[in-house]
């Protein structure tokens, strides 16, 4: 069931993607960050990432690994899911429409000036990362 659900996912991400674009040409350097959760390794999710990614896939089953020990490196580890929990757990929601509305909420006021705070940290996590050869490093 998760997998089917995530390949829902995948395909309304591509087309929101699609239609946000308009025929930018920006959006063909779209790469898609792939994590090693057991859910997402089935083979129809791979598939489906393959189709609408094609090579542009880092993490599990992409051209391009995640290099060991990374999570620091990605948006979704060091910004999303602790800006997520500090919306959600503020106070206990009450209900589970209430958790799903506080993320839909939380999601949408995630402002342009945060993302390229994010892009930025990212870029300077890479720097340190290149720096340390890809070793772990203190950042």
């Amino acid at each position: 069931m998760y997998p089917a659900n995530l390949i829902k996912v995948i395909g309304g991400l591509n087309k929101n993607l699609m239609s946000y674009g308009n025929g930018n040409s920006k959006l063909r350097h779209v790469w898609f960050q792939h994590d090693g959760a057991p859910a997402h390794k089935t083979s129809s999710v791979k598939q489906d990432l393959v189709e609408e990614f094609g090579e542009q896939i880092i993490g599990y089953g992409g051209l391009q690994e995640w290099p060991p020990r990374s999570p620091d490196l990605t948006p979704m580890d060091f910004f999303l899911w602790g800006y997520l929990k500090q919306q959600m757990y503020a106070t206990p929601p009450p209900t589970l429409q209430d958790l799903q509305r506080r993320i839909t909420d939380a999601c949408a006021y995630v402002t342009p000036v945060m993302l390229h705070r994010v892009q930025r940290e990212v870029q300077a996590k890479v720097q340190m990362c290149i720096g340390a050869d890809g070793e772990k490093f203190i950042h």
